[in-house]
């Protein structure tokens, strides 16, 4: 059985199952239509938190180059390990967390410069 994972952000409710997430406005929850699916970030230079968690490995720093599916960080949320990986071959403009650090759901975790 799928859990959902569900938490309000900046007037956003942000739900969480399985590799989906939806963004709902807290505004307009009664009217249809507003969901919007999320893939893994909603830009292939931002890495994003798609779950609260903890911040267990960083493998790169600001300024590094990186292939695409080059493993950036790992994060520990619902007691599993996630691997958050670059969709770009690009460079690493800036990190944006620490090891051990608890993250938001939707949080900014790394940012790669615009190919």
């Amino acid at each position: 059985m799928n859990k959902y994972i569900a938490e309000i952000i900046d007037q956003k409710l942000w739900i969480k199952q399985g590799d989906e997430t939806w963004c709902y406005d807290v505004i307009d929850l009664a009217s249809e239509g507003t969901r919007r699916k999320k893939t893994s970030s909603s830009s292939p230079d931002k890495i994003v938190s798609l779950m609260p968690g903890k911040i267990t490995k960083v493998f790169v720093q600001a300024g590094d180059k990186v292939s695409q599916g080059q493993a950036l960080i790992v994060m520990e949320a619902m007691k599993m390990e996630y691997t958050l990986k670059s969709d770009l071959s690009t460079i690493v403009e800036k990190i944006n967390v620490e090891l051990g650090q608890q993250v938001t759901l939707g949080q900014l975790l790394v940012q790669l410069k615009k190919v």
